[in-house]
């Protein structure tokens, strides 16, 4: 929201101090290119990182503030261990997706302080192959 409202008083402050709108247009675009390039990035990071993880029956225990943020997270018991989802709790159907009574498949992260879940499995997945068409798309149009 902050930022938002940051962008907002930059193009008034812009547009009294006379600049042209396309130049604003323009670096709208480049911010919405950066913000492109960043999410592709960090996507392949993470999908990239899902690739040396090892696959282990896990238990949901609970969710709880994450230990590196301030998102809640979801956390897993392996062989009585337990560890941190590498994403953000699904707020919507928390009962439905997190259940203690069954097991879950999680991938085990190489050193060990934090799973990938299903749900940031799918996440990385789509995101990943979305901003891949995407870059596609886009790359199509202004050929």
């Amino acid at each position: 929201m902050e930022f938002i409202l940051v962008i907002a008083i930059i193009v008034v402050l812009c547009l009294i101090l006379g600049i042209k709108t396309i130049y604003l247009l323009a670096a709208g675009a480049a911010l919405l290119g950066l913000i492109y390039v960043v999410s592709l990035a960090l996507l392949c990071f993470f999908f990239v990182r899902l690739f040396f993880t090892k696959k282990h029956k896990a238990v949901f225990s609970r969710i709880d503030k994450s230990p590196r943020s301030s998102f809640k997270v979801a956390y897993y018991t392996i062989d009585g261990t337990e560890y941190p989802n590498v994403f953000p709790e699904e707020g919507f159907f928390r009962s439905k997706l997190y259940r203690s009574d069954k097991d879950s498949t999680v991938f085990l992260a190489k050193n060990k302080k934090f799973v990938y879940d299903k749900f940031a499995c799918a996440t990385c997945t789509i995101g990943f192959l979305l901003t891949i068409a995407t870059a596609a798309a886009v790359f199509m149009i202004l050929r």
